[in-house]
């Protein structure tokens, strides 16, 4: 870079409560940057507007390291406990260390060119509306008050949470306004369960540790009928900025048995969500219900990987969703498009597109399913998407009898621990043939999986659902397979996969190097 203009960096405010890591220290173009300390994760958050270069002083002797997604970095080399990188530009980059477990994130945004301009008649902050900044005072109804202000103006408006931290229980979003959270800015979720009012005539079986079997606890129809934020019967909605919304999730539900989502989207069109960083759930982060024309861009999810269905994103019953630029770390599955009835709420799923994104799940990293409760699910990408740390790198699991047609992975660069590469099941929920389903049109393009050794038995918790009902560790339980002729898999194309570096060109080859074999009811497979 030398000789190269400099490039503009933004250093963001330390949020309130954020705890220093003690063992990271960074410094951008030889700026120090604030490293947060989040339970077994470090990361360090800014804006740059070029490439720059990182210095990363490491906890210990770096003797080997991975960078992902490597793309982003133009070079690297470590020095005893340094690692120097020059980044490209903005990225969310997962820095990789063989003589640690910690996992570090540097997520550098790009320069934000669209703040509002505090002042204008339509941007109000929540502290004009009596909104306390230090977190001591619960601000749900000023927040509220602030909301409901602006949506009864023509034309709508925004709400700016400047740099502090405000306490909240659940918020409605309404028509044509903008919750913008500035840097420094943290919506925190309240500690009192009586704060997330539940749907009415709804019960919250996830709360709920008596009920048998826990599978039917979990199942989304029923799991969760709260939330911090509630867009519902809404349009032109924006939540945005380089703020974080903190559900406090691993509190609510490991002390008090609550299971408030962090954000649901329900019932609305033309909603953009962009830049915020979402962090710990109770459960699933950003669920997307029967919702169409949405926009998800640059969000950053961080979780506790010990608290149960911490979802990163699922969009339900959608169409017209695109996901760009996602960086996702939680332990449930990373992203998961589904149909699952919340709500009786139900529809066919189609032209959704995620891209451009780093995701790592201690399940299921991209999926559809397992919840497939619609008639159709069409038009599905996953493109460009870097997965590690992932029980399964890629998950297509059918259990309510949907049609899946048009199903494509491509571009994905699996990383770091995966266990399963792909894992795909046609089954059903209650033991029943009404509850299988067909896909049509299934595709895998431009796979790599440069250290991937697949696991003894390609036998998943899914499988046991498959018609034989395969036993736990059954050793010849294919990754491919329909469940029976009427129920099959057609058009499977593998194009382009290549583990340990050797490429896959037939099912010979998938088999013995990467275990993805093929089983019964499996028509018009096609190797390129």
């Amino acid at each position: 870079m030398a000789g190269a203009p400099r490039a503009l960096i933004e250093h963001y405010p330390t949020a309130p409560g954020a705890v220093r890591s003690e063992r990271y220290r960074v410094t951008v173009d030889g700026e120090p940057v604030f490293v947060e300390r989040d339970r077994e994760v470090a990361y360090a958050r800014l804006a740059i507007g070029g490439a720059v270069e990182l210095e990363i002083q490491a906890p210990c002797a770096i003797t080997r390291f991975q960078l992902i997604p490597a793309a982003a970095c133009a070079a690297a080399t470590a020095t005893g406990d340094r690692l120097r990188v020059t980044l490209r530009g903005p990225a969310h980059l997962v820095v990789l260390l063989a003589d640690t477990p910690d996992r570090l994130f540097v997520l550098a945004d790009p320069l934000d060119h669209d703040r509002p301009a505090i002042g204008a008649p339509d941007v109000v902050t929540a502290v004009d509306h009596g909104a306390d900044p230090t977190g001591a005072v619960l601000a749900t109804a000023a927040l509220q008050r602030a909301i409901d202000a602006l949506a009864s103006r023509a034309g709508g408006g925004t709400l700016v949470l400047e740099a502090g931290a405000y306490r909240s229980g659940t918020l409605q979003l309404r028509s044509r306004v903008q919750l913008y959270l500035a840097p420094g800015a943290v919506l925190r979720g309240s500690r009192d369960p009586a704060d997330y009012p539940v749907d009415p005539g709804r019960r919250e079986l996830g709360s709920d540790p008596r009920i048998e079997p826990p599978d039917r606890r979990y199942l989304g129809e029923h799991m969760t009928f709260s939330r911090l934020i509630l867009v519902d019967g809404a349009h032109d909605v924006q939540i945005r900025g380089r703020g974080t919304i903190d559900g406090d999730g691993s509190y609510l539900r490991k002390t008090c048995g609550a299971v408030p989502n962090l954000i649901r989207v329900r019932d609305s069109e033309r909603v953009a969500i962009r830049d915020v960083l979402l962090r710990d759930a109770a459960a699933w982060s950003l669920h997307l219900l029967r919702s169409r024309e949405l926009a998800i861009s640059n969000v950053k999810i961080i979780n506790d990987r010990s608290n149960l269905n911490t979802d990163g994103i699922d969009p339900d019953s959608v169409r017209r969703v695109v996901i760009d630029r996602a960086f996702i770390y939680t332990k449930d599955d990373g992203i998961a498009i589904k149909a699952s009835n919340n709500g009786d709420l139900l529809d066919d799923v189609s032209d959704v597109t995620v891209r451009d994104s780093v995701i790592s799940s201690v399940d299921a990293a991209i999926k559809i399913g397992s919840e497939t409760r619609a008639a159709r699910f069409a038009s599905i990408t996953f493109d460009n998407i870097d997965v590690f740390d992932s029980d399964r790198a890629m998950s297509v699991v059918v259990r309510d009898g949907a049609r899946l047609e048009d199903i494509t992975f491509t571009r994905i660069r699996v990383a770091g621990w995966i266990h399963h590469l792909i894992e795909q099941v046609i089954g059903d929920r209650a033991g029943g043939a009404a509850g299988l389903g067909q896909i049509e049109r299934l595709r895998f393009d431009d796979i790599t999986a440069p250290d991937y050794h697949p696991p003894a038995s390609n036998w998943t918790w899914y499988a046991q659902y498959r018609p034989e009902r395969p036993p736990a560790g059954a050793a010849a339980v294919p990754v491919f397979a329909g469940a029976d002729p009427d129920h099959a898999v057609r058009g499977l194309t593998l194009r382009n996969l290549r583990v340990r570096g050797i490429a896959l060109r037939d099912a010979a080859s998938c088999a013995e190097v990467a275990g993805l074999t093929i089983g019964p009811h499996v028509h018009d497979v096609t190797f390129e």
